[in-house]
């Protein structure tokens, strides 16, 4: 938890001193990459274990080889993580230098911020079409469901299912549509004569969404075996294993030195948070919630019918007409009918099938390089993040309107009292 002014602040200053210059960038990447194989070998030898066998010192052991490995695998990939907080206002400001008008700003924005290659959930669709070896793909994508609140193994039957609804030429409208990310990019930088200086951060900015994403993959697998260890770390110790999941890595490891973690558990069970400053503070149910009643925006009006955000994706149409489905948990949720639009606090992997059969996006943060944006833009769904107030405003059923010309999001009033 923290101000989101405080990370924009800390979110430039790293992407100045980290990312905006490519040989850095590249030279963390590159080590990143390098470093993985150590963790992704290490998680398959776990398979191998009978972990209900080992004694508690093998699986201690086990426990904070796995925690050292997931540590530096979050070393250099967090810096394009941060950087993304800081980096589009710095962008904005430096590119409002060329582009005055404020819609053309937002229309070169978007465009410059665009990843040039394809994420890893279009990877995998790709692979789903051209394989009827499922058990084979199965294997290697069997986290494909699992997100920051645990994980799920899908079936085979799960991607026999997924390959009826694929698109048989979305290979070629991947590679079209990355040509014509490039294609509108060169236009966009001849169009207003942009210097290299522009051209260098947007290049940055794109890259470390690139970098994410591909992040984001390795961190779906990775879960999955956290879910493994702490199972057993909660069988062998007698807790819950749901409320061991409010506990970070080095808090668990105490249990191996006999600490009692039974009352802290007590504390955290309705939620619990962490708050970064100078040191890592750990705050329990009631702390959290004291804190996040900082985030809240109190003075949303009850009967507000048009609020604004900011305009991540465009879509075909400049204006979408729909019914609103609230989700703030994808997997609590029995369905989510096709072309109704999703109002959330923010997405993440886990949204990702949900976001497919919506006919228009809005979240309450985010911004040009937040997820929702990314997939929008991939999805060519029309999308407005950053609103504050949507999940406040807007209800499950509600009829609204989404302008991606004003970024304005304007409920139907007069239908809205019929229903």
């Amino acid at each position: 938890m923290n101000q989101l002014e405080d990370l924009q602040v800390k979110g430039q200053d790293v992407f100045l001193k980290y990312m905006l210059d490519e040989s850095k960038r590249k030279k963390y990447y590159l080590d990143w990459k390098n470093d993985l194989p150590v963790l992704l070998n290490f998680q398959c030898k776990i398979d191998e274990f009978n972990l209900s066998d080992i004694s508690d010192n093998e699986l201690k052991n086990i426990w904070n080889k796995f925690y050292d490995l997931t540590i530096k695998f979050w070393v250099n990939v967090i810096f394009p993580e941060l950087a993304n907080y800081g980096s589009e206002k710095y962008f904005k400001e430096k590119l409002s230098h060329y582009i005055l008008k404020e819609d053309d700003l937002r229309t070169a924005m978007e465009i410059l911020t665009t990843p040039k290659r394809s994420s890893f959930f279009e990877k995998e669709e790709v692979e789903l079409l051209g394989t009827y070896d499922f058990k084979k793909h199965q294997e290697k994508y069997f986290w494909l469901q699992n997100s920051y609140f645990g994980s799920k193994i899908c079936s085979i039957d799960f991607f026999k299912e997924r390959k009826k609804n694929l698109n048989v030429n979305l290979k070629t409208e991947i590679e079209q549509r990355i040509f014509l990310t490039r294609e509108n990019k060169t236009k966009i930088i001849e169009t207003y004569n942009l210097p290299k200086k522009i051209i260098n951060i947007s290049n940055a900015i794109s890259e470390c969404i690139e970098w994410q994403d591909e992040r984001k993959g390795h961190l779906l697998l990775n879960i999955h075996y956290k879910d493994i260890l702490l199972n057993e770390v909660a069988r062998r110790f007698d807790y819950d294993k749901k409320y061991l999941t409010n506990f970070a890595f080095f808090e668990i490891s105490k249990l191996f030195e006999g600490v009692d973690l039974k009352q802290e558990a007590e504390l955290r069970k309705e939620c619990m948070g962490i708050h970064f400053t100078d040191e890592i503070n750990v705050l329990n149910n009631k702390e959290a919630l004291e804190f996040w009643e900082e985030f809240v925006d109190k003075e949303v009006k009850e009967h507000l019918s048009e609020f604004k955000g900011t305009i991540a994706s465009k879509g075909p149409n400049q204006i979408t007409k729909g019914k609103v489905r609230v989700i703030l948990d994808p997997f609590n949720i029995k369905h989510f009918n096709q072309g109704e639009i999703l109002v959330t606090s923010m997405t993440s992997p886990e949204f990702v099938f949900i976001m497919k059969k919506a006919s228009a996006i809005i979240t309450d943060t985010g911004g040009l390089t937040c997820h929702a944006a990314i997939l929008s833009r991939e999805m060519k769904v029309p999308c407005i993040v950053g609103t504050k107030i949507a999940t406040q405003v807007l209800k499950d059923g509600d009829l609204i309107e989404v302008d991606t010309r004003k970024g304005t999001v304007k409920k139907n009033n007069v239908l809205n009292q019929l229903i």
